[in-house]
């Protein structure tokens, strides 16, 4: 399951940023060689990049590619550093849930009914990256966390 969330990320990523290129360059030649600047790839860029920062953010998480700060964890022994994972882990669900989803939502209703000024969009579509990002998180999170109480089993299992 895993495997294919990471692929369904990567592939999406990827297409949202080639998309951001080929705006970026059509901005660049309306703007200046046309001298007519395109209304909708300023605001089409804004939101992809709010997209692809928020699903890249939880993937990045996922694949542990994520700042972190270590100075306490090397000073814990391997069962330690597995109970202070997971507990960071059950920080990181607890925030996802209260801020990002309990908020996400709060903002997706507020916004229903409005649309964006270029595009058209139901500004809901746009806001709902937070969601998404928010599930994703969670998700990561609940793999570290089976992660970590498997090899705390099996450490404990060659130590007896």
């Amino acid at each position: 399951m895993r495997k294919i969330i990471d692929k369904i990320i990567e592939v999406l990523c990827t297409i949202i940023m080639g998309i951001m290129v080929v705006a970026v360059c059509w901005q660049v030649f309306t703007r200046f060689v046309l001298k007519n600047p395109s209304t909708v790839t300023e605001e089409m860029l804004r939101y992809l990049l709010v997209w692809t920062t928020m699903v890249g953010a939880a993937y990045a998480y996922g694949r542990r590619k994520h700042l972190s700060i270590g100075i306490l964890t090397k000073k814990l022994s391997p069962t330690g550093q597995k109970a202070l994972d997971i507990g960071v882990q059950a920080i990181v669900i607890a925030f996802c849930m209260t801020v990002m989803i309990m908020g996400g939502l709060r903002l997706v209703t507020t916004a229903q009914g409005q649309i964006s000024a270029a595009l058209s969009i139901p500004m809901p579509y746009i806001y709902a990256c937070l969601l998404v990002s928010a599930v994703l998180f969670i998700f990561y999170a609940l793999i570290f966390i089976l992660e970590d109480v498997k090899a705390m089993r099996q450490s404990e299992e060659r130590s007896a």
